[in-house]
């Protein structure tokens, strides 16, 4: 029977992977005998629902959420996401309903553990602590525990001049994934499986921590140190593991390689709940005396008609009948987004100059039974170069990266895609992937009906290519033009 094996790592770049190619031989080999491209991910690219659309095929509609927190209603108070809020079938569900075992290792979002018939799973960075259980089945975790360094990290952040930093940093962050590879050999070994799912984040976090010492054009650019290197030494590492991957898992099996986005250099954040407030737009019942996140401010929610919740940039208006307290009629949400964002587009950046704004009305993205629970505008600043805060608190509207701010990069919009195997065409280069394109590829290869889905199997496209190039196309319209298409 066929297999899949689907290498996740987050936030690995496809400008970066194409100038460090030659220092990737696995990737490279893969993409010499398979299909890539960039992909494209969903709208904000934000890490638990950007790998929830991927692995269940349906916009963040399906699901409910865009960021780490949700409205289990259409109210104010928000969770953390976790497993259960997950309200679609995925992949490994559909799977197991048609009698595939998975493996599932680290896929956000995957605390509480799932729990489908027969399958393997390890929760992700999301897990609290060791204290809970991080398996399923639970007694799984002393053995994948053995099977792999100590301690176990279940992520590795720091506070601002805080230790590990910079050297004992970059080693954790090896370790970090190395620990991920090392148990997706164990179970590749020790299970049986159709498709086993691997999905690591120091490629993530290695581009949050050190984007300033690799990228000459960020602002906090401290010129050529040792530091300019430990992403793409990052990069190395994971790809010699992703050899030895491919080599435990057979000739037999397709290996898709893929991320949820990509990185970039972060040049400051917009603080978007500062400018709802002063526009009048967000009303407070009490001024905070300190820093507060929007989650813990004392809301006028009477007298508010939108705020802003999500590093993203997605912007909630309090819709009548729909909030507990909603003031905006229905009809009107819509003149409210374009008021909104044409507001924001008058934004300058710390320089004085013009704060490039692109918005997106939550109608055009989000379908799908929760849908009301998603934003109702999406708005993006410079390409994602500018995120936004969240607190309430009064300052500056836009601010730059400062030397002090541990994080200091921020997603792109698009990820990798790299798919070779037996049945795979040596296509190359391919555009117009889309991250909701996964799903119903995985179900396609190994030969489970695929159900409505909005994306379609990447082979599907390609054998659907226009067999025109370009050339192709202007002397076959030249030579047309006279009898058909004037």
């Amino acid at each position: 029977m066929n297999k899949v094996l689907v290498v996740g790592l987050d936030a690995l770049d496809p400008k970066l992977v194409e100038a460090w190619l030659p220092d990737l031989p696995t990737l490279q080999r893969l993409i010499k005998s398979g299909i890539s491209g960039p992909l494209q991910s969903i709208i904000q690219p934000v890490t638990p629902a950007a790998w929830t659309a991927m692995i269940s095929g349906h916009n963040q509609g399906y699901f409910g959420f865009t960021d780490y927190f949700y409205r289990p209603t259409s109210g104010y108070t928000p969770q953390f996401v976790h497993s259960g809020a997950i309200r679609c079938a995925t992949i490994d569900q559909q799977l197991a309903a048609a009698g595939r075992r998975s493996v599932m290792i680290g896929v956000p979002v995957s605390y509480p553990p799932v729990a489908a018939a027969g399958d393997v799973s390890v929760s992700c960075f999301m897990a609290p602590s060791l204290n809970r259980s991080i398996t399923n089945p639970p007694e799984l975790q002393k053995e994948i525990l053995a099977a792999t360094s100590q301690p176990y990290l279940l992520d590795v952040t720091v506070e601002n001049g805080s230790s590990p930093y910079l050297d004992e940093l970059a080693d954790q962050l090896i370790e970090f994934d190395q620990q991920r590879f090392d148990i997706a050999l164990h179970l590749m070994k020790t299970r049986q499986w159709e498709m086993l799912f691997l999905v690591c984040m120091g490629t993530d976090r290695v581009g949050h921590y050190f984007m300033r010492y690799q990228d000459p054009e960020h602002r906090l650019y401290p010129g050529k140190t040792p530091y300019a290197d430990n992403i793409r030494k990052h990069y190395q590492y994971c790809d010699q593991r992703l050899g030895e991957l491919l080599q435990a898992a057979g000739n037999d099996t397709t290996v898709i390689v893929v991320s949820d986005h990509g990185i970039q250099r972060l040049d400051g954040k917009v603080f978007l709940n500062r400018w709802l407030i002063e526009n009048g737009y967000l009303r407070l019942n009490k001024k905070p005396d300190k820093p507060l996140p929007i989650q813990s401010a004392d809301i006028d929610w009477a007298h508010t008609q939108a705020w802003a919740m999500g590093y993203g940039g997605q912007i909630y208006i309090n819709v009548e009948g729909r909030e507990p307290n909603g003031c905006v009629p229905v009809h009107q949400v819509n003149e409210l987004c374009q008021e909104i964002s044409a507001g924001l587009s008058r934004l300058n950046d710390p320089e004085g100059k013009a704060l490039q704004v692109d918005s997106f009305f939550g109608s055009d993205l989000f379908s799908g039974p929760y849908a009301e629970n998603c934003p109702d505008l999406c708005v993006q600043f410079r390409d994602l170069k500018y995120l936004v805060s969240n607190r309430v608190d009064s300052g500056p509207l836009v601010a730059p990266t400062l030397i002090d701010d541990v994080d200091n990069a921020s997603h792109a919009r698009e990820g990798v895609f790299i798919m070779a195997g037996p049945e795979i065409p040596a296509v190359g280069h391919f555009s117009g992937l889309h991250i909701l394109d996964i799903a119903p590829t995985i179900l396609s290869l190994l030969e489970v009906p695929i159900p409505n889905l909005e994306g379609q199997p990447v082979h599907w496209a390609i054998q659907n290519k226009s067999p025109y190039d370009e050339s192709d196309k202007l002397s076959l319209t030249s030579r047309l033009q006279k009898l058909y298409l004037d």
